[in-house]
């Protein structure tokens, strides 16, 4: 059984693009402009790209909490999102469901402990966009 899910877990894996976030990069936005904005993590968390979107990853024992920020760097309204995690972890996997927890985050719980070397690959959908998937590595 564990195997078939690690299995799974790596397919999926292999199959999320990822995209390295840079803290002041540019994007070029609908007006064809460049413009910068702050990457760095606001809650001690990890931070990826996932298509539309810049989410935060915080892991600590068996918990989860995402913050979710637009491509404009500006807090994203994630009371309607829907989203969970698949976390490995010390050779399990365990699948968490996350809710929105007010704002721009999400949180949920589950049987893991993550810590360094978990991975954890979250599926979120925002109001409005296509599902997205995002890789994270704890270091």
């Amino acid at each position: 059984m564990i195997r078939r899910v690690v299995a799974c877990f790596a397919a999926l894996a292999m199959s999320v693009s990822l995209a390295v976030a840079e803290e002041d990069h540019k994007h070029v936005e609908g007006d064809g402009h460049e413009h910068a904005h702050d990457h760095s993590a606001k809650h001690g968390g990890v931070i990826e790209e996932s298509g539309h979107h810049h989410v935060e990853l915080v892991a600590k024992g068996g918990s989860i909490e995402l913050y979710i920020t637009g491509e404009d760097g500006k807090d994203e309204d994630a009371s309607a999102a829907k989203a969970s995690a698949t976390v490995l972890a010390d050779g399990k996997a365990a699948q968490v469901a996350l809710a929105s927890a007010g704002g721009n985050s999400l949180k949920g719980s589950g049987e893991f402990n993550a810590g360094k070397g978990t991975t954890v690959v979250v599926s979120l959908t925002m109001p409005g966009h296509e599902p997205e998937q995002v890789r994270f590595k704890l270091d």
